[in-house]
């Protein structure tokens, strides 16, 4: 899709496969994570298009791992996703807040989802 990868971290091996398959089947090249410090190991040598994290993780959560991630100058402005169960107002308002990009909730739509990442990586 255009050199568009993207970095999905989440835990939940299960999630994380399916939402890879999901996302190769639409055309993306996708690396996984399968915890923050993961993410943020590969990070190092990988800059990618976009970031999609779980908000509920160990031992980094997503808002840590969004933060972490925002201190380097090299990832400030790679757009960040949150696709989460937790469907919560405050969480929702933090999120804001901080800046993150898109917040869905599982499960996923993934033509939403795709929509989504189109229209912020402003592809056609």
């Amino acid at each position: 899709m255009q050199n568009s990868m993207i970095l999905c971290v989440d835990d939940d091996a299960e999630s994380l496969n399916a939402l890879k398959t999901g996302l190769e089947q639409r055309g993306y090249a996708v690396t996984t994570a399968s915890s923050g410090p993961d993410a943020i190991a590969q990070l190092k040598s990988v800059t990618p298009s976009l970031v999609i994290t779980d908000l509920k993780m160990e031992p980094m959560n997503g808002f840590e791992l969004y933060e972490r991630v925002r201190k380097d100058p090299l990832l400030h402005d790679v757009p960040f996703f949150f696709l989460t169960a937790v469907d919560d107002f405050l969480a929702r308002k933090y999120s804001s807040f901080l800046g993150v990009d898109v917040y869905i909730t599982k499960p996923v739509d993934l033509e939403m989802l795709d929509r989504a990442i189109r229209s912020k990586l402003k592809l056609s």
